[in-house]
């Protein structure tokens, strides 16, 4: 079955329309959602129904809610011009989700689905997923936490603050800082142009983890006893340790790039800046330590 929603004013009448819409799901559902320019809010409820509330601010603007077997799509469109729809979407917990905006701010808060979402102008926010989590942005800033899973974030302009993860991570951004706290990964990659890379938390055993900045500070703030073999790469920056480094037998020395262990050295860590500082910090009881 489809559901069509046509939100149509006469003359100039900029009146607000709602609709509210709810419709029955199978278990396993999915939730598809692009809209032009406004909002995108996504929550969970305990029941096999998909609620859509949609407010619009313009005479053009059209709704179309369609559900199938394999779940629901929302989308707008507008006729002649820009509608601006918010949407509030109440979903099955567990949904897995796909959303899509232009000028659209994002948020998902406690659905614990799989999370693919892709916007080029507007902030992201999910709290909760249970799979992998992919965000791409072109320009606004991106908030992840409580994840379980992989998570690929790619962002052009905006700010990247990963919390509450578990799982592999990668991160690419061109300009804005990232920053990782509580993370628990054997495969982390956050790299940034212009911008600072901070984490927080615990290298483990046998991890892999790269963390770079071409202009811009790379700081770990490290707990417990790290075991890891570290690389340093820097053209004109400065590093920083908390630890004691010990240059040993078999070490690679080339001008501005070395590498040294920390004691087992079985993760590896590659920390590089061109014009940064790269600082390793002891994580104490009161967080990390201010520089």
């Amino acid at each position: 079955t489809a559901a069509t929603v046509l939100l149509a004013g006469a003359g100039t009448l900029r009146a607000q329309r709602t609709t509210d819409t709810t419709l029955n799901v199978r278990a396993g559902a999915r939730l598809n959602v692009s809209n032009q320019n406004g909002t995108i809010t996504v929550r969970s409820w305990n029941r096999n129904q998909v609620r859509v509330v949609a407010e619009a601010d313009n005479e053009r603007a059209r709704i179309e809610i369609n559900d199938s077997p394999s779940g629901v799509s929302v989308r707008t469109a507008a006729r002649g011009g820009h509608g601006e729809v918010d949407f509030t979407i109440t979903v099955p917990s567990k949904t897995a989700l796909e959303l899509h905006g232009m000028s659209s701010d994002i948020e998902v808060n406690n659905v614990c689905g799989q999370v693919d979402i892709n916007t080029v102008s507007g902030d992201v926010t999910v709290d909760c997923v249970e799979g992998s989590t992919q965000i791409q942005t072109i320009s606004g800033d991106i908030t992840l936490g409580n994840a379980r899973g992989a998570v690929d974030i790619s962002s052009t302009s905006g700010d990247v603050d990963l919390h509450g993860v578990k799982g592999q991570v990668a991160i690419q951004s061109v300009s804005g800082d990232i920053s990782l706290a509580q993370v628990e990964s054997t495969d982390i990659t956050a790299e940034v142009v212009s911008g600072d890379v901070s984490y927080e938390g615990r290298l483990l055993d046998g991890g892999r983890y790269k963390f770079a900045a071409h202009s811009g500070d790379v700081s770990l703030h490290l707990a417990g006893t790290p075991n890891a073999t570290v690389g340093i790469e820097t053209f004109n920056g400065e590093f920083e340790s908390d630890y004691q480094i010990r240059i040993g037998e078999g070490t690679r020395v080339n001008g501005r790039s070395w590498d040294f262990q920390l004691g087992t050295g079985s993760a590896h860590v590659q920390l590089s800046s061109f014009s940064g500082t790269i600082s390793l910090r002891r994580l104490g009881a009161g967080g990390p330590r201010e520089e």
